[in-house]
């Protein structure tokens, strides 16, 4: 059996480049799609990562998931003031923050976009406003 794969492939070398064609194609397609599969705020990949989040006051820092962050955050109706960040256990002073501010900034203003909208009565789909 293998000897007539062998020959096969021998008398016709275009069988095995275009296997070798698809094989690279499909990789190249589960690569992409599992890069890009994590970039929804709300994908379940997403809201199990680890943030740390540090206190400004104390230098503290705590570890949680992405989803119990936004939690913390989206609990109160209002809107989020991004220079005040999750309140401080031992001090009690809202002073905790991402790392990362620019990753911050863009969380509460995705937030606050859509308590806005949900306020409106309409609703954030692909990053276009509807009214319902």
């Amino acid at each position: 059996m293998l000897d007539r794969v062998r020959q096969l492939m021998n008398s016709k070398p275009w069988i095995g480049w275009a296997v070798a064609g698809v094989l690279l194609a499909g990789s190249a397609f589960m690569i992409i799609r599992g890069q890009t599969s994590g970039r929804d705020a709300y994908h379940p990949d997403r809201l199990q990562e680890t943030v740390t989040v540090r206190f400004a006051d104390t230098g503290d820092e705590m570890t949680t998931t992405r989803g119990r962050l936004l939690r913390e955050l989206t609990k109160d109706a209002g809107q989020l003031d991004p220079t005040k960040g999750l309140i401080n256990p031992k001090t009690g002073q809202p002073t905790g923050f991402l790392f990362d501010k620019e990753e911050w900034d863009a969380m509460v203003t995705r937030i606050n976009a859509e308590k806005e909208a949900f306020r409106k009565g309409s609703a954030i789909q692909g990053g276009k406003t509807e009214k319902k």
